[in-house]
């Protein structure tokens, strides 16, 4: 087979592992040695009192990676994805450096214990031969080394720096970050680009689920429309990717268990949301109501409409008191609502009715399966991505940056990011029927560069040696996750 047989193949698979593994915290003690020495590991420092690294393994395990080696000196697990003189990406949720809410942090990003076994098994398959870039695009707001830190990602890198293994890189993927300015809020602009290996525009085209939308109602809150007209209009639908993406072979996507805001769920198709490495053309609503063809908030509002104009403004005029003037005029007209309440307090489509943020999710699932090296879309996968959910502490209610955590103590895997969500956001006690980015993602499969193959009866959750089909699955499992306050009552499971 060759490689792109196997990348299509892995990606048509439908099986999705979990493990209960009834902890409640992460092993805080860099650099998270595993809790006993594997046969398959080389001979190294162990740890007794970390679990996490051995629960990794057994999730790994129980997908039924290289089964017929399973715990000898020669098991390798990712083996049959990886071989020597590949790169490989590890895509980290570290989308900001703190919780919104003064709460714990454990609850928003992934925890550095979760990330070493997958830079040990890496390792194990490269075989001396290779490259590891680990990366994150995060809001623009956020501060890439700060999130290192806080989830001990800098101390486990350091260790590693020290060992002679294939070299390993981490950086930021975005090309700028937010900075405050004078009088108010974060309107510049600093440059951080770090890729050594540059950045490419992916064009989607036709292929792009933008490509019947109004290019001139699509928006996201923390640029300028202009901007987004750049990249979407005119059948031209791009999203500017790293270098480092675009020339790995494997991406290893590490998600969150977590509530969303604008999608419900924020688990593996989520996550992708921090490959691009420009903000400015990721839609992630269209202005208006559902009557005036948007989806920014529920009922037509002139309030609505003329506080949209001024965002458009602050977000387009270069000059600071402007920017400043208008900021204050929107705050008294958003404000206008404790005299004369508006329908409804949606204002940038965090809510159910949200039908943008899974077309810009699966467009950049395209990107990462279908683009070669250089950008231009093919007709078959280019590279192989294994998908992982880091569930021992998720987040409910105000996700993705403000949850409450829930100890859930679960680790779920998959090569499939669509099977893996399903199973994901019913195990948190959500209906994948009644989340749109889910339901659009299983109807993916009539794509001419399909995410997912087959139909929801065809996804298999692999447990303690046992199988089961979703439904199944739903009836044993519910870890009753609480809904983002703007979802409420519009995802349980009856």
């Amino acid at each position: 087979m060759t490689y792109t047989d196997i990348a299509a193949e892995c990606l048509g698979r439908n099986q999705v592992s979990m493990a209960q593994t009834g902890l409640e915290s992460y092993y805080p003690n860099a650099p998270y040695h595993p809790g006993q020495a594997f046969p398959e590991m080389p001979e190294g420092d162990t740890d007794p009192a970390n679990p996490i690294y051995g629960w990794v393994r057994e999730t790994l395990h129980r997908l039924g990676l290289d089964a017929a080696h399973w715990n000898t000196p020669e098991w390798n697990p990712l083996g049959d994805v990886i071989q020597p003189g590949m790169t490989v990406f590890v895509k980290p949720n570290t989308v900001r450096h703190y919780h919104v809410g003064g709460g714990d942090i454990d609850s928003v990003i992934v925890h550095a214990s979760v990330i070493r076994p997958f830079l040990d098994y890496i390792n194990l398959a490269l075989k001396g031969d290779g490259r590891i870039i680990i990366g994150d695009s995060q809001v623009t707001e956020g501060r890439f080394d700060e999130a290192l830190a806080a989830a001990g990602i800098d101390r486990l890198l350091e260790w590693y720096g020290d060992q002679k293994y294939v070299p390993l890189e981490c950086f930021d993927l975005r090309i700028n970050q937010s900075v405050r300015t004078w009088m108010y809020g974060k309107w510049g602009r600093e440059t951080i680009e770090k890729d050594p290996r540059g950045y490419q525009m992916v064009d989607l085209g036709d292929t792009s689920y933008f490509k019947d939308c109004d290019p001139d109602k699509l928006r996201i809150g923390i640029a300028s429309y202009k901007s987004m007209r750049k990249h979407h209009g005119d059948g031209r639908h791009e999203y500017l990717f790293p270098n480092s993406v675009l020339h790995s072979d494997v991406i290893i996507n590490i998600a969150k268990l977590k509530t969303h805001r604008r999608t419900a769920i924020t688990l593996a198709i989520k996550n992708f949301m921090g490959l691009p490495a420009l903000k400015d053309s990721l839609p992630h609503f269209q202005v208006g109501s559902p009557e005036e063809g948007g989806d920014q908030y529920i009922h037509r509002s002139w309030r609505k409409s003329i506080g949209t104009r001024l965002h458009d403004i602050i977000q387009t005029n270069p000059c600071i008191p402007v920017k400043f003037v208008t900021a204050v005029a929107k705050k008294l007209l958003w404000n206008s609502h404790r005299i004369i309440p508006f329908r409804d307090d949606v204002y940038e489509a965090m809510w159910p009715g949200n039908d943008t943020v899974w077309r810009t999710l699966l467009d950049l699932h395209r990107v990462a399966y279908y683009a070669d090296k250089e950008g231009q879309l093919r007709d078959a996968p280019q590279r192989i991505i294994l998908h992982f959910i880091d569930g021992i502490i998720g987040g409910e209610l105000d996700g993705p940056v403000s949850p409450d955590p829930v100890k859930s103590g679960v680790f779920l895997a998959g090569y499939n990011p669509v099977a893996l969500d399903c199973v994901a956001s019913t195990l948190m006690g959500f209906d994948p029927a009644k989340i749109r980015l889910l339901v659009r993602g299983l109807e993916d499969a009539a794509h001419d560069h399909p995410l997912y193959f087959g139909s929801r009866e065809d996804i298999a959750v692999h447990l303690d040696g046992d199988v089961v089909n979703l439904d199944a699955f739903g009836e044993r499992y519910n870890l009753h996750f609480k809904e983002h306050p703007g979802w409420t009552g519009s995802t349980l499971r009856e």
